[in-house]
């Protein structure tokens, strides 16, 4: 009996033991999941707080920073110029310098070669900005757009076919145009020059290209000439015509100013 007596006790001791060791293990598996969704729930309120400081950080700037952040960029579409009085229109880059009919017929320098007739009109000129190419012998690139509604189509074409040079044809949007390329240079300056025609509607318009340069002390480096002139070609290239009524001289000479261009106030 006494034998029997120790087996059991020794029965009893195993479980004891395993029970034991059962029960540690349960507990060490708890306390690792309870520290697991501690560390995920600590994890949210750490990014709450980032969120409130950002926050805190850009209302904190001075109102004229975020007034600049705000600022709208300059359009990045080109402008486009349009006489309703003579069905024309023409696009250009908004850094282009833009000059009214009043303001060429003001000023000796930004008008355009004399067709030969009375009644030339000039419409608009545009300009490129010198910051294009500086530390060059770079002065002035310019389109001009203009007309001359008192003369006939052959008076309109004999400017350019009677220039030096054989003239050439352009056909621009649907149109044809007669055109002439000048060169001249000395003392320090040159231009290069073209003169485009085309009779449209009973009226003759008038196109001139020109690149101008001047390197009077010879240490500048000579730009481009005829990079610059592609510039001007690709305003070229987007004149177009509508059908509409040409206006006598005398009308346009009495309000030379037309319609600004659209896009700019």
């Amino acid at each position: 009996m006494k034998l029997n007596n120790a087996k059991i006790e020794s029965t009893q001791f195993r479980q004891l033991i395993l029970t034991t060791a059962l029960a540690v293990a349960v507990a060490t598996v708890a306390c690792a999941k309870q520290s697991e969704h501690k560390v995920e729930a600590a994890q949210p309120a750490k990014a709450s707080v980032k969120q409130v400081s950002l926050h805190a950080t850009t209302s904190a700037l001075p109102p004229s920073e975020v007034k600049t952040t705000a600022s709208k960029q300059p359009p990045s579409k080109p402008l486009r110029y349009r006489s309703r009085d003579y069905g024309v229109s023409f696009e250009y880059p908004w850094q282009y310098q833009f000059a009214s009919a009043r303001t060429v017929s003001t000023d000796e320098s930004l008008q355009p070669k004399s067709d030969g007739f009375d009644g030339q009109i000039t419409l608009a000129r545009i300009d490129l900005p010198k910051g294009f190419y500086p530390d060059t012998d770079f002065d002035s690139g310019y389109f001009t757009l203009g007309l001359n509604p008192e003369v006939e189509e052959k008076d309109c074409k004999a400017g350019v076919a009677n220039s030096s040079g054989k003239p050439e044809v352009a056909k621009i949007n649907d149109v044809e145009f007669l055109w002439i390329e000048a060169e001249v240079g000395g003392r320090g300056t040159a231009s290069k020059v073209r003169n485009y025609v085309a009779f449209n509607h009973g009226v003759c318009y008038e196109v001139e290209l020109g690149v101008k340069t001047r390197n009077d002390d010879g240490l500048a480096r000579e730009v481009n000439a005829d990079q610059v002139m592609r510039r001007l070609e690709a305003m070229l290239k987007t004149v177009k015509f509508s059908e509409s009524v040409a206006k006598p001289a005398s009308e346009v000479q009495s309000s030379l100013d037309p319609a600004k261009p659209e896009g700019q106030k």
